[in-house]
């Protein structure tokens, strides 16, 4: 019901608003039928577009609601701790400027968002009067490796809404969805990350969007691909259409592409430090007539892969550099 009531709001001052330019361009005793279709379609896309940035400003009041919400129960913890007064009031004063902090970065968001709401409505209504619609919208998503662009379980290309506030860094966890079904994961994510727009009406083969991607840096040309940084809000700042393949690429390094170490080596370079270690056994692999024992997982993983391992203990805390794959054949870490 309160929405309905919002909305209903917002139409009536869409329609105020559709009046006022409707008289500024002629005697509106005489409506002729480009005028009513003019203040149709003027009223639809104000209202939808004001409808988007009150559900925006709900999204960030709630953000709001959480911060705050965090900060007092941090206060109620604090107190329960029974600090000495000097700790108790450093304790404080840390937790109260974070707050503050966290409340100022959120409210100059908004603004800039605001900003970006009025000039995307300037720039439609300059280009075209029609329907601005419900600016959020579903994009599909992928990351590119190699000649690979990942795909989900279906082997299509997952969709993600993006709403209008949205920076590009929202779809980034989509990563670890796609990753995940190859049995990887993301072990780092650099600095350098881009997103590549394809145009929805282009084709989406696999094979002919890494043609062009590997294309991008000799052919300037392309109208039809944009590549845009993790902090581009898209649907505001370029108007991106629905369906459009997003391209996720740059530095982007999955485990599967770290080089594996032997956990002799792991624990030789931070001896101090505690290892729990996971120990393998090889059935295929014998050693005086029994079952090689004691191996890491990184060493059963690639000496003994496809060799049907089984656990042998998990989370053992390591005294030493134990792994005996180097009794073998280790390939990770080999006997000089």
């Amino acid at each position: 019901a309160i929405d309905k009531a919002i909305q209903n709001a917002e139409g009536e001052k869409a329609k105020s608003f559709a009046n006022q330019i409707v008289t500024q361009i002629g005697d509106n005793s005489v409506r002729t039928i480009l005028e009513e279709l003019f203040r149709d379609t003027l009223v639809t896309s104000l209202a939808n577009h004001l409808t988007s940035e009150n559900d925006m400003r709900s999204r960030y009041k709630r953000k709001k609601g959480e911060i705050e919400s965090a900060y007092n129960q941090a206060l109620v913890e604090l107190q329960e701790r029974k600090l000495p007064k000097e700790q108790y009031k450093r304790e404080l004063d840390e937790k109260t400027a974070q707050f503050r902090q966290e409340i100022n970065s959120l409210d100059e968001e908004i603004r800039n968002v605001q900003i970006l709401f009025i000039q995307a409505y300037k720039n439609h209504l300059e280009e075209h009067v029609s329907n601005f619609g419900a600016v959020s919208t579903q994009v599909r998503v992928t990351l590119w490796k190699g000649d690979d662009l990942y795909t989900n379980k279906d082997k299509q290309f997952p969709i993600k809404l993006m709403r209008p506030e949205d920076r590009m860094e929202v779809l980034l966890p989509v990563l670890d969805e796609l990753v995940e079904l190859r049995n990887d994961k993301i072990a780092n994510l650099g600095n350098t990350i881009f997103f590549t727009c394809i145009n929805p009406f282009e084709d989406l083969s696999a094979q002919s969007v890494i043609r062009r991607l590997t294309k991008m840096d000799t052919d300037d040309n392309d109208d039809t691909m944009l590549t845009v940084s993790r902090n581009c809000r898209p649907v505001l700042e370029h108007k991106l259409l629905r369906g459009t393949l997003v391209v996720i690429h740059g530095e982007i390094m999955l485990d599967s592409e770290v080089p594996k170490q032997c956990f002799i080596q792991v624990y030789n370079e931070h001896p101090q430090q505690e290892h729990l270690v996971d120990y393998f056994e090889c059935k295929q692999c014998l050693r005086n007539g029994q079952p090689l024992r004691w191996i890491c997982k990184s060493c059963a993983s690639v000496c003994h892969k496809n060799h049907g391992v089984t656990p042998l203990i998990f989370k053992n805390k390591a005294n030493g550099p134990k792994c005996d794959c180097r009794k073998k054949n280790c390939h990770i870490y080999p006997r000089n």
